[in-house]
């Protein structure tokens, strides 16, 4: 994990402790919520374009790929409704880029389309389709390292040291708080994605919304990240380039750790939905949008067709297809 980083810039120096308030450190969320939101220096605040394929893009993901996906969102929330009518329905959009959506270009067939940003709040129609894209996974996550010799697992905060930034380790008093296993190879770690279960219980806890929850995103199964990431899941990105520098160059890159779905099936289920189903996102646009890929199948004769390139970009294994995975469930 890291220990230290280059100096900060005076700005970033400046914003980084006024965030800090008078204390030492910060958990790690709350590092990672300042890096990627403060209104001065946040990778998100940035007015720079971050999402496409161009070299001073950072990442692209399944909204690049434009009317295709928006048609593949469209058909499938059509299916998944089954007898509802869509004209009856709000599809409400979660964390889209700015001056982007899903539907750029497109005509649906809803009763309205909702677009909330980050900040705003969760206004949602009594009867709404909500869907998200990598969303859960640009919410704030804690860190945790488990030490063999304290026999406990350990909680990184972030603090500064001679003008760096730099992990803190401290004993954990709330562990009972997450589903850990009691003992680990000795410097394990875990990126516990807090934000995502939050974020989403702010979305769907107590409010009276009915209709459908789709989101797609990175994530696994909590067995796995308890035992098969013993570097964790973290990393950033720039410029199209990952790394695990995670204190290096706040507010520059994006910072992400995959979300655990267990948690966030779990939320959906407690909360009323049904039918909730987590496949990959070349599986779930097959069971739920198959017409509309055979009408770009029978009309693509030319296997260099955008529509054809587009769409085996998103259910292709070696691309977006296995990698992405899918989430929905449902609540009358």
């Amino acid at each position: 994990m890291d220990a230290t980083t280059p100096k900060l810039s005076k700005n970033v120096m400046d914003s980084f402790r006024t965030m800090l308030n008078g204390r030492i450190n910060v958990s790690f969320d709350e590092f990672v919520g300042w890096a990627l939101y403060d209104s001065k220096i946040g990778y998100y605040k940035r007015k720079q374009k971050r999402v496409g394929k161009g070299m001073e893009d950072d990442f692209y993901t399944s909204t690049t790929l434009g009317k295709t996906w928006g048609e593949l969102i469209i058909a499938s929330s059509i299916e998944l409704l089954k007898d509802g009518l869509p004209s009856h329905y709000c599809f409400v959009e979660i964390g889209a880029e700015p001056d982007r959506s899903v539907f750029d270009g497109l005509t649906h067939p809803f009763s309205d389309h909702k677009i909330i940003r980050h900040g705003d709040p969760f206004d949602i129609p009594e009867k709404a389709v909500v869907y998200s894209n990598e969303w859960l996974d640009a919410r704030p996550f804690k860190r945790f390292k488990y030490s063999r010799t304290q026999g406990c697992w350990l909680e990184i905060f972030v603090g500064l040291e001679n003008c760096n930034l730099k992990e803190f380790e401290k004993i954990s008093l709330d562990m009972e708080d997450y589903p850990f296993p009691a003992e680990a190879p000795d410097g394990y770690c875990i990126d516990w994605p807090s934000g995502s279960i939050s974020s989403l219980n702010d979305l769907i806890q107590n409010k009276p919304w009915a209709g459908i929850f789709m989101t797609f995103d990175y994530g696994l199964d909590l067995k796995t990240i308890c035992k098969d990431r013993p570097e964790g899941t973290a990393r950033a990105y720039s410029k199209h380039k990952m790394d695990s520098e995670l204190l290096s160059d706040p507010g520059s890159k994006d910072l992400t750790c995959h979300i655990c779905w267990d948690s966030v099936k779990k939320s959906l289920e407690c909360n009323g939905f049904k039918q909730v189903e987590l496949t990959s996102q070349e599986s779930f646009f097959i069971k739920h949008a198959s017409n509309y890929m055979q009408k770009i199948f029978e009309k693509s004769h030319d296997q260099l067709n955008p529509y054809m390139l587009a769409l085996k970009e998103i259910i292709h294994p070696a691309h977006l297809g296995h990698g992405l995975q899918a989430l929905s469930g449902i609540r009358v």
